[in-house]
């Protein structure tokens, strides 16, 4: 500053007192008291021969290949790495070039099997995670994987490939703890998707409650919603009840789920159950205590289930031809060496089937089948009967007998036949109404024949009538009767809807009657005219179709989707319990299934990427 004062005097006394060159001068005294910004210095190759690398490839910043000490930028210079060499490597001064070579060699030798070893531990916990997948879906203990599919891979592998590529595949943990962390990972990142789903969707829910075999109560849960344009079914969920199966605890955990994964009952437009007093109870039924929560949902009774109702209740006259059935097929089939003859019988005979099958009543399409099968092994029965000296005989050498268990196994044959149309994913209520209403008009039709005197609706019935020539008058009253009486309980359980009021569902180019409100028809008016939508119409699904004109047809295509959405039938849950009880098996009856029948049953596919990024990759020990 001294300096600058004096220089300050000097050019005033030059310049006659101006002040302005004072302030030039004030100015280049603090450009030159400023700090100067430092050289970004880069690195040279030829700095090896001091036996410095570029730190993790940044040239910035010198490596010693000896200490590994990083130095700053200021001494990526020659003669501060090489005083760093004396001073702290004062031996390898003499000679350190060929030794700094072989050196970074090593070094960067170690970088690329660490780096290799990083993607062989990703590969292999991908890897882990595709294994454990097959293996839930599959429904295979997870001993499996160490047991049987590692063992064959690396024999697979060997022989194929060579000893050295089938050690990789030892690094991929498959332990039986590990199986089961990841079907767990796996199982709750579908759960996230699927929530995340229904957090923005309408939804409907299908819900049974069965016992597996530990003898612990699974609730079982499926949904279906909107999403992608369609209409999509899922597994939501699969828990143990903890104490009572009744509706109040029933509705608990149904509400306990939706709170936890923040799921609005506003949101759920349906919900199918079966007959259950625990389900469909007035007061207390889980659907009446849903009802308090959501007053608009719609319930369903499972349209499988009153169909299997409606055509269990049988005369006395034919209730005692099926009871004689089935106390003669338990006479053979619970006897083993009866059943062994039998089945030798059958193989000499040249008959189609050699065993008699075991009528189940909690199985719907039981009846029916044990029905058939007895009444085309009639032959075999009687001669069997008749070695065995069993009064039982009597029944299959009477033709009257046999023609009505030919009746009742024709009758069997198409409740079987509707029943198995009643299955099946995707079905809405329009589907199943008119499939229902198919059979009422079949059973209307049947009287009017069997009152006529004629029964070739019945194709065994009559071929074993024109086989012994006999005359249908001595059943026409029995068949009639029967045929009446089922018509009266199907009544019952399927009154009639005005079904055609959703016509304009089905087609809303054709139909001209509706139900609908004034805005609603107005876009109903739009809808069929728009003729790029017409043709549209006939290359999609009918819910597809609702769902992709949801946005510009909204009040429309909401009330349509109130109607196709929900279920039903629980077909889906009863599916679902057959594959728990193959997964949850009397060798694993301590499982906790929930995981592993998400993972086996769901249609969202695991983020498994997602997954292995969360994760940090370890080989197996």
């Amino acid at each position: 500053m001294d300096k600058y004062l004096k220089r300050k005097r000097i050019s005033e006394e030059e310049h006659g007192g101006n002040g302005n060159s004072g302030d030039e001068l004030r100015h280049d005294a603090e450009r030159e008291s400023a700090p100067r910004k430092a050289k970004l210095r880069k690195y040279d190759p030829e700095y090896l021969q001091f036996g410095f690398i570029p730190y993790k490839d940044n040239s910035d910043q010198p490596q010693c290949v000896i200490c590994l000490n990083v130095l700053s930028n200021e001494s990526l210079k020659p003669a501060k790495l090489k005083r760093h060499l004396v001073t702290k490597h004062n031996e390898l001064k003499d000679n350190p070039v060929d030794f700094f070579k072989r050196r970074a060699e090593v070094y960067a030798n170690q970088q690329k099997i660490i780096s290799t070893a990083t993607t062989v531990n990703e590969k292999a916990l991908k890897a882990s995670y595709i294994m454990a997948m097959r293996i839930a879906k599959s429904k295979k203990a997870h001993t499996v994987a160490e047991s049987l599919i590692m063992p064959a891979a690396l024999e697979i592998c060997e022989i194929m490939l060579g000893k050295e590529s089938s050690r990789k595949l030892l690094s991929i943990p498959v332990s039986n703890d590990t199986i089961r962390r990841r079907i767990c990972d796996m199982s709750n990142d579908i759960q996230l998707q699927l929530v995340e789903r229904l957090q923005s969707n309408t939804f409907a829910i299908q819900l049974d409650e069965s016992t597996d075999i530990a003898g612990q109560a699974q609730l079982l849960v499926y949904v279906r919603y909107c999403f992608d344009n369609d209409v999509v079914e899922d597994f939501l969920f699969c828990k143990p009840v903890p104490l009572r199966t009744t509706g109040e605890d029933l509705f608990a955990m149904l509400n306990d789920f939706f709170i936890a994964n923040k799921l609005e009952w506003s949101s759920c437009i349906g919900i199918c159950t079966d007959g259950a007093a625990a389900m469909t109870g007035h007061k207390s039924g889980v659907v009446a205590r849903v009802r308090t929560v959501s007053p608009n949902i719609i319930s369903t009774h499972c349209m499988i289930h009153r169909e299997a109702l409606a055509s269990k209740n049988l005369n006395e006259s034919f209730g005692e031809v099926l009871n004689t059935c089935i106390k003669l097929v338990n006479w053979i089939k619970c006897r083993p060496l009866n059943g062994r003859l039998f089945a030798a019988l059958c193989e000499e005979s040249g008959s189609d089937h050699r065993h008699l099958l075991l009528h189940t009543e909690v199985r719907w399409l039981s009846r029916g089948k044990v029905l058939q099968r007895v009444f085309e092994l009639r032959s075999e029965l009687a001669s069997f009967l008749m070695d065995k000296n069993s009064e039982l005989v009597k029944f299959v050498s009477d033709n009257v007998w046999l023609a009505k268990l030919a009746y009742l196994a024709d009758i069997f044959c198409q409740l079987n036949a509707l029943n198995t149309s009643l299955q099946g994913r995707d079905s809405s209520v329009l589907k199943t109404t008119d499939k229902i209403t198919a059979f009422k008009k079949k059973l209307r039709i049947w009287k009017t024949r069997v009152q006529n005197k004629s029964c070739d609706m019945f194709e065994l019935l009559t071929e074993f009538l024109n086989e012994n020539n006999m005359a249908i008058d001595n059943l026409a009253t029995d068949i009639f009767d029967h045929l009446s009486a089922m018509e009266e309980y199907f009544d019952r359980y399927f009154p009639t809807d005005n079904i055609a009021d959703y016509d304009w569902i089905r087609n809303p180019f054709s139909c001209q009657l509706t139900n609908l409100t004034g805005k609603e028809e107005e876009q109903l008016a739009e809808l069929s005219s728009d003729r790029s939508l017409k043709l549209k119409f006939q290359e999609q699904t009918l819910t597809a179709f609702w769902c992709n004109v949801r946005n510009e047809y909204t009040l429309l295509a909401e009330r349509a989707l109130t109607v196709l959405v929900p279920f039903a039938t629980t077909y889906q849950c009863e599916a679902s319990f057959s594959a728990l009880a193959v997964i949850k098996s009397k060798f694993r009856s301590r499982l906790q299934v929930e995981d592993d029948i998400r993972v086996c049953l769901s249609k969202i596919s695991p983020r498994i990427d997602l997954l292995c990024r969360q994760k940090q990759a370890h080989t197996s020990h």
